[in-house]
C-alpha cells in the first residue's frame, strides 16, 4: 500500500510539472495580435535579415543569477558608458556629418529599483535641439530598439514609470525659426507589453517630427525677413555685416535657396547680397556667405535656381 501511495504521489508531481511548463511555453488563447501592437524599431543599424519592425536580439545578456539589469554599472541601472548602450549606439549607424550619436541621458534609477522598460536619449555630438535624435528602449536583457525609425528633432523624455516611458515630439511650422518650434508638442507614451519586448504607443507619432516631408516640413519659399534675420544670429556672416543687421523686405526665394539684401546703414545704402540654403536636416535656413555680388552657381545654387535668383549668374 505504502508503494502504492508513492507512486501516485510521484504521478501527481510530475503532472504538475508538465502543466507549469506548458503554461510557460504556450501562448494564452485570445491573446492580442501583432497587428493590434506596435514594436519598437530597431533603427538602421539593425543586423541585415532582421526585420524592421521589431525588438531585435540583445547584444549583451546579463548573467544567471544577476538581478541587475545588463545595462547597469556604476550603481545604475543605465549606465550610459556601459557595454551594451555602447554597442546599441553603434547600432544607430552615421549621423549629421557622418557622425555618431552619443548617450546624453537615460533612466536614472538606482540598482535594486530599475524599471521594466528603460531608456536612453541619443544625441548629436555638438548638436542643437534641431539636430537628430533617438529615443532607444531597453528591458533588463539588453536593447529593443528605438522608438522611431527616424530620428527627430526637438524631442525629449518628459516621464516614465515601471512600464512606460512618455516622449515628447514638437517640429518647427510656417515660418519658426530654427531655435523656436511651434509645431506640438505631442507627447507619446510607450508601454513594455506583457512579453517584456514589445513596446506599444498609445496614439500615432506625429508624421511632422518623423517624417517631415510628408507635409511638416515649414514652407520654404516665399521666406519672410525675419525668419532670415534669425538665421543669421551668431553666425559669422552675421558679424561681417554693418549693425544694426538689417534685410530689405524683397527677398528672391527658388527651390532650396534665398537671395537676400542688407538694408541701409547710417543712411548709406550698402546693398550687399546675403545668400541662404535651407537644410531641413539642420534646422532649416542657414546664411551661406555675402557679398556684394555672389556668384550663386560656385556656392552651391543648382543652374536652373541661380538664373531665376542670383543676377548676375
Amino acid at each position: 500500500m505504502k508503494r502504492l501511495i508513492g507512486i501516485m504521489a510521484a504521478l501527481a508531481v510530475m503532472s504538475l510539472a508538465t502543466a507549469c511548463q506548458d503554461d510557460a511555453t504556450t501562448p494564452a488563447a485570445g491573446g492580442s495580435s501583432a497587428s493590434s501592437t506596435v514594436t519598437v524599431a530597431p533603427g538602421p543599424g539593425a543586423p541585415s535579415g532582421g526585420q524592421s519592425d521589431s525588438p531585435q536580439a540583445t547584444d549583451t545578456t546579463k548573467p544567471d543569477g544577476n538581478t541587475a539589469p545588463a545595462t547597469a554599472g556604476n550603481g545604475k541601472c543605465m549606465d550610459l558608458t556601459s557595454g551594451v548602450v555602447t554597442a546599441a549606439l553603434g547600432r544607430l549607424g552615421a549621423n549629421v556629418g557622418g557622425d555618431g550619436f552619443y548617450a546624453d541621458s537615460g533612466t536614472e534609477a538606482a540598482v535594486g529599483s530599475c524599471p521594466s522598460l528603460m531608456w536612453v536619449l541619443a544625441g548629436t555630438p555638438r548638436g542643437t535641439a534641431s539636430s537628430p535624435w533617438q529615443v532607444m528602449l531597453f528591458n533588463h536583457a539588453g536593447y529593443l530598439g528605438t522608438a522611431t525609425k527616424n530620428s527627430t528633432a526637438y524631442t525629449s523624455v518628459v516621464g516614465s514609470s515601471d512600464r512606460t516611458v512618455q516622449v515628447q515630439y514638437k517640429w518647427l511650422a510656417g515660418e519658426d525659426a530654427s531655435c523656436c518650434p511651434s509645431g506640438g508638442p505631442v507627447t507619446v507614451t510607450l508601454t513594455l507589453g506583457s512579453d517584456g519586448r514589445t513596446v506599444t504607443p498609445d496614439r500615432d507619432f506625429p508624421s511632422q517630427a518623423t517624417d517631415p516631408s510628408s507635409g511638416g516640413t515649414p514652407s520654404k519659399c516665399p521666406v519672410s525677413k525675419s525668419v532670415l534675420l534669425a538665421a543669421l544670429k551668431g553666425t559669422d556672416v552675421e558679424a561681417r555685416i554693418a549693425k544694426p543687421v538689417e534685410l530689405e523686405d524683397s527677398i528672391g526665394c527658388v527651390g532650396d535657396w534665398a537671395l537676400a539684401r542688407t538694408g541701409t546703414h547710417n543712411n548709406t545704402i550698402t546693398r550687399a547680397q546675403v545668400l541662404f540654403h535651407y537644410v531641413a536636416t539642420d534646422g532649416g535656413w542657414k546664411p551661406v556667405d555675402l557679398g556684394s555680388s555672389l556668384n550663386c552657381i560656385e556656392k552651391g545654387v543648382p543652374a536652373g535656381d541661380a538664373l531665376k535668383l542670383c543676377p548676375n549668374n
